[in-house]
């Protein structure tokens, strides 16, 4: 069985800025000595973590993790700070992002871009959520990014190595199913079998925040131990979802169908769409009414949003606004030789994450429509009209 480590720190004590630092714990710890490790205890790869405080310089701490994966491709997986070169960085080549709210002292309201676009390039964010109100933490960032991909750091546990708090946060954030949670340094197996059955087993993930426990217990530490229990107490299944197939999962999506914000550069993939479809959908879509409209809202890069494919647009849904927070879904339609293969499916997904109450419009011959609205929670408002029928969707 393969064994991934999600949550292990690298970088040199040299990055720090301030001669006097206040950070009070010790993360340093070189590639070479991670991989040494990994071999002696049989883990395949690695997340790798830069140190996380504002003391220490970001742009040197990202880089070292970079230069890591490029030295270790096959066994170190990068994940970078939040800076000025996040975009370039997650273009360059970074698989997820590591965000330390309590060490690095970020505002979550001051990332809101940063976010999105971690969002929009469907990479993972790992998150060290702050003591107090963690599960408020997570909800603000859900309300600026709702289709980020999360992973609570250490089952937002109280204390070092107890499982406090972390069966209230998986009670109270398990409504969303792009959140996961890491078990490094919970150190309680009780907490984290209770963890695993109110999340499902498909949402934890194997971590040990190594080298913190070596630093932090000195002799006392071994890197095995907490391995060796889940081991024993976990059946095949559930070891195979924890100790590697959850993150696989995680770290893959970005090579399979996603949906993200349209930008600018994606108009005329958007317009090709349509004029690929049948002119019986370009009917019920009123196309040939709305071209115009269509092609400048998407360059406003707002309201829109694109289902890719290895970097092809594949799908496409637009929305506008109305009273009582509701949102009106326009158009959406697939690439006809795309269409049976879920993507519609994970358009609308991605919609009722973003707008929980919306409606719709369909034409009363347009069936495909129809079904595919009652199918996710639409209810028509009058069934009977003869030419369109409203729809409504309360998702709260």
């Amino acid at each position: 069985m393969k064994f991934i480590d999600a949550h292990m720190h690298i970088g040199m004590q040299s990055f720090c800025d301030k001669e006097n630092s206040e950070f009070k714990y010790d993360l340093c710890c070189t590639y070479d000595e991670i991989i040494e490790l990994m071999d002696m205890n049989g883990v395949d790869k690695a997340i790798i973590l830069p140190i996380p405080h504002k003391d220490f310089n970001t742009e040197k701490t990202n880089s070292y993790v970079f230069e890591a994966y490029q030295s270790y491709p096959d066994r170190l997986i990068p994940f970078c700070r939040i800076d000025e070169h996040l975009e370039e960085n997650l273009k360059k080549g970074f698989q997820g992002v590591k965000l330390h709210l309590l060490y690095e002292d970020i505002d979550i309201k001051s990332i809101k871009k940063e976010l999105q676009q971690i969002e929009d390039a469907n990479l993972p964010l790992i998150i060290h959520a702050k003591f107090a109100n963690k599960v408020k933490q997570i909800e603000q960032i859900f309300r600026y990014a709702p289709n980020i991909n999360i992973i609570l750091a250490h089952m937002g546990r109280g204390h070092l190595y107890t499982g406090e708090q972390t069966v209230d946060n998986a009670l109270a954030l398990r409504k969303y199913p792009n959140l996961y949670m890491d078990l490094s340094t919970v150190g309680d197996l009780q907490s984290i079998i209770n963890v695993c059955e109110i999340l499902g087993y498909d949402r934890v993930i194997y971590a040990s925040d190594y080298p913190f426990g070596k630093n932090c217990m000195g002799e006392r530490y071994s890197y095995t131990d907490e391995l060796n229990v889940l081991k024993r107490h976990l059946d095949h299944e559930h070891s195979e979802l924890i100790f590697y197939r959850n993150i696989e999962r995680l770290l893959n999506l970005k090579n399979d169908v996603f949906v993200r914000r349209a930008k600018k550069t994606d108009v005329d993939s958007i317009m090709e769409m349509f004029n690929s479809i049948s002119s019986e959908d370009q009917k019920f879509l009123a196309y040939n009414n709305k071209a115009s409209l269509i092609r400048q809202i998407v360059r406003s890069e707002r309201h829109c949003y694109v289902a890719v494919h290895k970097n092809t647009v594949v799908g496409f849904l637009r929305e506008s606004g109305r009273p009582e927070g509701f949102s009106l879904l326009e158009e959406i339609l697939v690439l006809p030789e795309c269409r049976g293969k879920g993507v519609a499916t994970k358009l609308l997904d991605y919609y009722h994450r973003a707008f929980h109450k919306n409606m719709a419009k369909t034409n009363a011959s347009n069936y495909k429509m129809i079904n595919m609205l009652s199918k996710n929670g639409y209810v028509a408002e009058n069934p009977e009209a003869p030419r369109i029928i409203n729809w409504v969707r309360n998702g709260e």
